[in-house]
């Protein structure tokens, strides 16, 4: 740089600036990793602004940071702001605090999930911690909007009626499993996340989902699909009845 350009940049006051790019379905614990590489953040310091993942606990830093944005006022008081730092590159000056970074995310979110969005939300009597909770599995289950959609149907559907969720991702992230198989005896762990175990939604979300997953819990696609499986090869099994998931399990998943 000539010497007129370096004057140019100090009389502006501009920073050097530094990216950060947040994965769709990324919960806490990646979040943390990643900060820590990036030298951002010192390690499980997020978890001092943010609560700890799949734990029901916060302090008074997390009571902070929900006190600064209204959707976070139908949160449980206990539970962690896992779902809420929403996936996306953030550019950051050299020097922003950890609680700045996370403040930004946050932000983002809030413009994301916009007022039509929080009215249609609110319309279907739901909050915006169940479908952030919804949208945190949809996220970790499948990749296209079409098929997030879809299963986001076959959710809601199941709790309608009655049906438990069971969603192998909640038990990952009780586990603190990533992207592993699990095992009949995965299935009696006692946790509030174990979908196997429990009635409805687990106790909180599980990831940080993307605008595609949001979006899918929020506007759903009705079909007569009550089970779905994901094929080796990428492909999302839809099945109607439990003989037919049972026979298409054998078929895909051998």
């Amino acid at each position: 740089m000539s010497t007129a350009q370096i004057v140019g940049i100090l009389s502006r006051g501009e920073t050097a600036k530094e990216n950060l790019t947040i994965i769709e379905g990324w919960d806490l614990r990646d979040i943390n990793e990643y900060l820590t590489d990036k030298g951002v953040a010192t390690k499980d310091e997020l978890y001092s602004l943010t609560g700890n993942p799949a734990k029901e606990e916060i302090n008074s830093n997390v009571e902070k940071l929900v006190n600064q944005f209204d959707f976070l006022k139908d949160k449980p008081e206990n539970m962690s702001l896992e779902g809420y730092l929403f996936p996306d590159t953030y550019y950051i000056d050299k020097g922003d605090t950890l609680e700045t970074i996370i403040e930004k995310m946050l932000s983002n979110f809030d413009e994301k999930l916009n007022q039509d969005l929080r009215n249609e939300i609110k319309k279907q009597k739901k909050t915006v911690f169940e479908i952030i909770t919804m949208a945190s599995m949809i996220e970790k289950e499948v990749k296209t909007i079409e098929d997030k959609k879809v299963v986001s149907g076959i959710l809601w559907k199941r709790m309608s009626s009655g049906m438990r969720l069971q969603v192998d991702a909640t038990i990952l992230y009780a586990e603190a499993k990533e992207g592993l198989k699990i095992y009949t005896k995965d299935t009696q762990i006692n946790s509030p996340y174990n979908t196997y175990r429990i009635d409805g939604l687990p106790i909180g979300p599980i990831s940080n989902p993307g605008m595609d997953s949001i979006m899918a819990a929020i506007y759903p696609t009705k079909t007569n699909y009550y089970y779905y499986l994901s094929a080796p090869d990428g492909r999302t099994i839809f099945s109607k009845t439990l003989e037919e998931h049972n026979y298409n399990k054998a078929k895909y998943l051998k």
